[in-house]
């Protein structure tokens, strides 16, 4: 294996010579093949001469495809070598950056040095050692990551040397020169290596950073399934991936359809029966993607553009769909604004019964408006955060109970693994560090809990309408910033308490309004806001509290807003 000293001593110019010197003698090959090819067509050359000259001919032919092949496979080789080189030594060079601007340094045998490695930096808060911690352990993923990167390199030059050594470069039984060429520069060319198996999204990352141009272009073109679901990689390559894969997604789903009703028509049963009606939702799970992805008319049909394509919803990013088989319900996840840019970055995941067919359309418009309004409130706020952008992301998924799956937090504990790798990977898969806040409501708020106690780079937290989040100890959370909760007035899940306490109760959690309020803002506009308590009337009324945390113009909508928007100081205080 190699180690990082060795990466570094690799030299690319060197290769990009070697490059040069090959593609002479490929010419020159080409040139003794045409000079050949000249002989044989001289008029009655063949016919008139012996057989014993016939053969000489035909061996000094196959010699020369023979080599072309060679040569063909090696100038490949080195022309793949060295734009994976350039690559890696690109990715070890952005990894080293971040590493010194964070006190620690990349060394030739593959570990870090830290500069706080037997003292704590002054001043530093428990949090804020956790993230450096966190980003020890990231920076070593990645370093990892390039190491085997390079030890693949090296182990495919070893390889394809070794078969020309050998003449196991083959030109499949070619007469002509050029084509000769061509199938040993296929031999010799470098194969895509696949994302790593169970990776992490650092190392997924780092993957998608080592690639060459062209390997990255093979994977959009032909493996846009490897990126699709990958936390980790830039979120437009993600949603150019997923939306690629959507006539692939839907004739999947046919399949899957079809099947199941095959097996209903043979055996009647009610649970084959309910195995179509999921394979049916799935379909409705994808026409509601669709239909918050592109535009469309007043009739509802799609909007083509000039050249007869479906035209997109500005703004908008497709990071996940899957409706594979294995899956009882679709989950999908879709961004609001840009997440590969954007200042500050919240992620929205809701609870019991929620479902990419009948939730997503109105949680990516939910998304949608948070987003427009914190990006209002950080205009009107200061000169300094005047233009700041935002992006807000409707997470779906994980699978949400629909029914006594609620009661426990299995679903959640499964759920916040996913929700807790999606929102790491937002952090690997950017070179800056966005103001990233977790969103969660209802049971989805014990999902977001949960999958903060795994350390994700989140600033902030926001638990809505929470019937617990998991721990009854701030600290167990991971977040740098802080905890906020919202319940209304008259919300019985947010008095449930179910899952280790009500969070409100939490030592260092902020409680905010639900209530009517008025609110000046820096800059003097002044904010009218309504209430979503709902104290009389009858029970299921006052529940339906319980869905009203993002209801336009509300103190709650607002609040929410202002924590996306890191400025927590003009939200409305319980």
């Amino acid at each position: 294996m190699v180690d990082i000293g060795g990466i570094n001593d690799w030299d690319a110019a060197g290769l990009e010579r070697l490059s040069s010197s090959l593609t002479s003698r490929t010419n020159t090959l080409i040139d003794l093949g045409d000079q050949l090819d000249g002989i044989k067509l001289v008029d009655g050359w063949v016919g008139e001469t012996s057989e014993v000259a016939r053969r000489a001919f035909e061996a000094v032919v196959d010699q020369l495809t023979d080599s072309a092949a060679q040569v063909g496979a090696i100038k490949r080789l080195t022309d793949d070598t060295e734009d994976a080189v350039t690559a890696l030594k690109r990715a070890l060079a952005e990894v080293s950056s971040l590493a010194l601007a964070n006190d620690f340094a990349v060394l030739d045998d593959n570990t870090l040095w830290d500069r706080w490695a037997f003292e704590r930096p002054p001043n530093q808060t428990d949090a804020e050692a956790a993230d450096r911690q966190r980003l020890k352990a990231e920076l070593l993923d990645r370093v990892g990551e390039i190491v085997l990167r390079g030890t693949e390199i090296e182990e495919n030059a070893a390889r394809i040397m070794n078969a020309a050594a050998q003449n196991l470069i083959s030109d499949n039984g070619s007469t002509d020169v050029r084509e000769a060429v061509g199938l040993g520069a296929h031999q010799g060319a470098t194969k895509t290596p696949t994302p790593p198996a169970e990776g992490n999204p650092s190392e997924n990352n780092q993957w998608w950073n080592s690639l060459t141009d062209e390997q990255r272009d093979y994977v959009r073109d032909e493996r846009p399934h490897w990126i699709g679901d990958l936390d980790g990689i830039p979120a437009a390559e993600r949603s150019a991936a997923n939306l690629a894969q959507l006539d692939t997604d839907r004739s999947s789903i046919d399949g899957q359809i079809n099947e199941a009703q095959a097996r209903y028509d043979q055996t009647g049963s009610a649970m084959d029966e309910k195995r179509l009606q999921w394979a049916q939702d799935k379909r409705a799970s994808l026409d509601a993607v669709e239909h918050v992805m592109f535009q469309t008319g007043t009739d509802g049909s799609f909007l083509l553009g000039p050249d007869g394509q479906r035209v997109p919803v500005p703004d908008r990013q497709l990071l996940a769909f899957d409706a594979s088989p294995d899956r009882t319900l679709a989950t999908a996840v879709v961004a609001a604004g840009d997440v590969d840019s954007a200042d500050h970055v919240s992620v929205h995941t809701p609870g019991f019964t929620s479902t990419v067919d009948g939730g997503l359309g109105g949680l990516v418009n939910d998304a949608a408006s948070i987003r427009q309004l914190s990006q209002w409130q950080l205009d009107h706020y200061s000169p300094d955060t005047a233009g700041h952008t935002v992006a807000s992301v409707a997470y779906m998924g994980y699978e949400a109970p629909q029914d006594v799956g609620v009661l426990s937090d299995g679903m959640a504990q499964t759920g916040g693994e996913r929700l807790a790798s999606f929102l790491d990977g937002i952090d690997a898969s950017r070179s800056d560090d966005p103001h990233l806040t977790a969103v969660g409501h209802s049971y989805g708020s014990l999902t977001t809990g949960f999958a903060l106690q795994d350390g994700t780079g989140v600033d902030d937290a926001v638990f809505m309408g929470s019937p617990g989040i998991g721990t009854d100890n701030l600290g167990a959370l991971h977040i740098s910033g802080d905890a906020y909760t919202l319940a209304s007035g008259g919300d019985g899940v947010a008095a449930l308490a179910r899952f280790d306490g009500d969070p409100r109760e939490i030592a260092g959690v902020h409680d905010l309004s639900t209530r009517a309020a008025d609110v000046v803002m820096p800059d003097g506009t002044d904010v009218a806001l309504m209430s979503t308590d709902r104290f009389t009337g009858p029970i299921v009324e006052r529940m339906g509290s319980h869905s009203d945390y993002y209801k336009l113009d509300t103190t709650s909508q607002f609040n929410q807003a202002a924590v996306i928007a890191g400025i927590p100081d003009v939200a409305v205080p319980r």
